[in-house]
């Protein structure tokens, strides 16, 4: 979608490459737009390995088609996977922005929630997953927004159980990737969510302070999935850096 520097958008759990829709129009006026879904949904149909680095992998292969290198901006699940892939410092990653994430690994009480979640689906399906997710994404601003949870549900529950089962293993046993974030060598920008809950700015500030030159934003108003909540504001925040740093890259 769209022409110029290629920007690669990559979504969280448990969702595929329609979170970025809004984002993905409003930069393809100056950018060409990738919104790749990751294993197990959409339009690739392999099943997922269930590691975050096996979504690093994913991530490797796509980069190595673009030899000019691009941009890379990964919301939450995909924002792990983006420090995975930051790790092996590959030369055509020219800018990175981490869009509600975090660096850290889950703690005890997070991996027994990871294995509630996995005996969820196990016994429920996917339905389940989709209440007990939507009102976590979502701020109480946007939850009123009756369009926005709809789409947000129809996302959700077009996921087949055992992808949602297997991005719930990636997550509860992902690696803690705090010390890598000093080594990141390319533009990074850290944008989160006023009012995220799932990975609250205090988090986004820790990591911002960490990687070398990172600018932070907070969007005001969004909850954890601030692609959606506020794409336009997401879209232009995202513009400007890589406007910026693609530009800076190719010269």
């Amino acid at each position: 979608m769209g022409e110029g520097p290629t920007v690669v958008l990559v979504h969280g759990y448990p969702l595929d490459g329609a979170m970025w829709s809004g984002v993905a129009r409003a930069l393809s006026s100056r950018f060409r737009v990738l919104k790749p879904d990751l294993p197990g949904r959409g339009e690739t149909p392999a099943e997922s390995a269930g590691t975050i680095d096996g979504y690093a992998d994913f991530l490797a292969a796509i980069f190595e088609r673009i030899p000019e290198g691009a941009g890379l901006a990964a919301f939450s699940m995909g924002g792990y996977a983006a420090l995975a892939l930051a790790k092996r410092r590959p030369s055509n990653l020219k800018a990175l922005a981490l869009v509600d994430t975090r660096a850290t690994a889950d703690d005890e009480a997070g991996r027994g929630k990871r294995d509630e979640a996995i005996a969820t689906v196990r016994s429920g399906g996917v339905a389940p997953i989709a209440e007990a997710m939507v009102p976590k994404l979502l701020s109480p601003d946007s939850l009123s927004n009756r369009d926005l949870v709809e789409r947000l549900r129809r996302i959700i529950s077009r996921q087949k159980p055992a992808t949602v089962e297997a991005d719930l293993k990636a997550m509860r046993d992902r690696p803690d990737s705090r010390d890598a974030l000093p080594g990141i060598a390319v533009p990074t920008l850290v944008l989160v969510g006023e009012a995220d809950a799932l990975t609250p700015p205090a988090d986004s500030q820790a990591m911002a302070s960490a990687i070398p030159g990172a600018k932070l934003v907070t969007v005001p108003g969004a909850g954890h999935l601030t692609p959606m909540e506020r794409p336009g504001a997401v879209a232009t925040a995202l513009g400007e850096f890589f406007g910026a740093a693609l530009s800076s890259a190719s010269r």
